[in-house]
C-alpha cells in the first residue's frame, strides 16, 4: 500500500488512485445510506394524484385565507367543489378541510365512503395545536401523512402547509377513508404511510 507521502509524489498514477479511493468510500457510503422505499404502480399513481390535489387547492384557497374572517368564504369554496363534482357525476373521495396558523379548523367537508353523495360539514373550530401528527407540518414545514381515526373508522390523513414565502398562512388536509382507499387505489394503509410527499 502506497504511504500518504507516495500518493502525493507519485504523479498521475498516484492521483488516478487517490481518485479510484474517494469514489470507492463514496459508493459505500452511498450503499449504506437507506433509501426511500420504491413505490410500486399504484402508489405512484396516488402520490401524483395526491400533490395535484394539493399543489391546486393550495392555489385556489390560500388567497382566501388573506381575507379578515376567511372561515365562511373557504367553507362556500369546499362546499362548491363537492357540488360541482356531484353535478359532473365525479364525486370528491377524499375530505377537504383547512386549518389557520394556529391548527384551528377553517373549514371542512367529508364524504361518506359508503356514498360519496353524501357529505357533511366536519368539525369547524376544532384546534389541533396538540395534535402531534401535524408538527412536521407546522413545525418543519413538510407535507405529513398519518393514520387517523374517524366516525367511520380508520382513515389516513394529508396535510400540507399554505407557505407565502415564509409566512404559513394555513393547512390544507385530505382525508381518506381506508376502504375507499383500496377499493380506488388499491393500496392499503401500511402502502399510503410508506410513501414520501417530500421528495
Amino acid at each position: 500500500m502506497m504511504t500518504r507521502t507516495q500518493i502525493f509524489t507519485a504523479g498521475p498514477s498516484g492521483a488516478v488512485w487517490l481518485v479510484g479511493l474517494l469514489l470507492g468510500l463514496m459508493l459505500l457510503y452511498a450503499c449504506g445510506a437507506d433509501p426511500a422505499p420504491k413505490l410500486n404502480p399504484a402508489q405512484d399513481a396516488f402520490k401524483k394524484a395526491a400533490l395535484a390535489i394539493i399543489t391546486q387547492e393550495t392555489k385556489e384557497l390560500m388567497p382566501i385565507l388573506d381575507r379578515p374572517d376567511p372561515g365562511p368564504a373557504l367553507q362556500a369554496n369546499i362546499d362548491g367543489q363537492f357540488a360541482q363534482g356531484l353535478k359532473k357525476g365525479k364525486p370528491l373521495d377524499h375530505d377537504l378541510a383547512v386549518l389557520g396558523p394556529d391548527a384551528v379548523v377553517l373549514a371542512w367537508r367529508t364524504p361518506d365512503p359508503e356514498d360519496l353523495t353524501k357529505t357533511h360539514v366536519g368539525v369547524v373550530g376544532q384546534n389541533y395545536s396538540k395534535f402531534t401528527k401535524l408538527n412536521p407540518v407546522y413545525q418543519s414545514g413538510l407535507i405529513a401523512g398519518f393514520e387517523v381515526f374517524t366516525q367511520y373508522g380508520p382513515g389516513l390523513g394529508l396535510c400540507a402547509p399554505m407557505r407565502q414565502g415564509s409566512n404559513l398562512k394555513g393547512v390544507l388536509c385530505l382525508g381518506y377513508d381506508e376502504d375507499t382507499l383500496i377499493r380506488r387505489y388499491k393500496m392499503d394503509k401500511e402502502q399510503f404511510l410508506q410513501i414520501d410527499f417530500n421528495n
